[in-house]
């Protein structure tokens, strides 16, 4: 069992797009976890000036037995360089899951979540976006990241999970953690009652996007998601928005030069070694078969939609 913090005792802390709503979705159908008023406070990283006092309010009363769940994957956005200082200094006891996905798909699907979500990429295109922004390449820069977790957190507090496990059964990926922090194994049924898939989409009007937007910065966010629970927001959410038509990856390549595809080829092979040397680590300690699901879905060869658009570019 964890011991008791200022921080969060869970928390995981990335990457984006890679199955991290569908996990903490699950993980906070457990009676002894709290997941707070917000999924994803950043408390540690964009609302640090905030204070704790407001952290503190998106809880319940501390109790014994009842564990924090803080599911901020901007903690491993470069943007923020000292979000898991930040953390590691609140919560030096703190569980840390990271979840990784083949890195390409991970930085278009997160090109994607901006755009046609969030309305907060102005670039026409994706080439031009991560040309103008680190973010979609650098959340994919899991070696950086493997590295800065094992900076920062002891490697027993700390479990990597490659995205087809949790696509697979991600019941079991949650068991696997409750019972690596103390706690008793979820409900399949209740799990699944409470399970969400977060899909790109896009609002049906801007007004209610911006309305959105001014609510989520007002202090009023955490009071209305408490008070309506995540089942009835995700109805309210599924009223007010459609399911977008995103480009292809294909596409989205088509829009890079070769230095940029030359880059995201390293990218690519950087990501794919560095994970698959820790996942193997971790299977041989936690008696888990891990690596092979990676090494399945993200092999040394990069994907034919990448060696496809450099051979193009050249």
């Amino acid at each position: 069992m964890l011991t008791r913090q200022t921080g969060p005792d869970l928390v995981i802390a990335g990457a984006a797009r890679s199955g991290t709503s569908y996990l903490a979705s699950i993980l906070s159908s457990h009676p002894s976890i709290d997941a707070g008023a917000v999924k994803e406070p950043n408390y540690f990283s964009r609302e640090f000036g905030r204070g704790d006092q407001w952290y503190e309010g998106l809880y319940r009363p501390r109790e014994p037995g009842l564990l924090r769940l803080d599911a901020s994957v901007s903690y491993t956005f470069q943007h923020f360089p000292t979000a898991l200082n930040q953390l590691s200094a609140a919560s030096p006891g703190a569980y840390v899951v990271y979840v990784v996905r083949e890195p390409i798909c991970r930085a278009h699907s997160h090109y994607l979540l901006r755009r046609d979500y969030f309305r907060r990429e102005p670039s026409p295109d994706f080439g031009t976006a991560i040309r103008n922004d680190p973010v979609y390449v650098g959340t994919s820069d899991y070696a950086h990241w493997l590295s800065s977790l094992v900076e920062h957190f002891p490697v027993n507090q700390i479990l990597v999970i490659p995205f087809p496990q949790i696509t697979a059964n991600g019941v079991e990926v949650a068991n696997r953690i409750c019972r690596m922090i103390g706690l008793a194994s979820i409900s399949e049924d209740v799990a699944h009652a409470d399970a969400h898939r977060n899909d790109v989409v896009e609002f049906r009007h801007d007004a209610i996007k911006r309305a959105r937007r001014l609510m989520k910065r007002s202090g009023a966010y955490p009071w209305v998601r408490r008070t309506l629970g995540a089942e009835r927001m995700r109805g309210l959410r599924s009223r007010v928005t459609r399911k977008a038509t995103p480009e292809t990856l294909t596409e989205a390549l088509s829009s890079c030069d070769a230095e940029q595809l030359d880059s995201l080829q390293h990218l690519y092979a950087s990501a794919q070694a560095a994970v698959g040397d820790v996942l193997q680590a971790q299977d041989r300690r936690l008696s888990l078969d891990w690596a092979t699901a990676w090494t399945q879905t993200v092999p040394e060869k990069a994907p034919s939609a990448l060696t496809t658009a450099l051979r193009l570019a050249k």
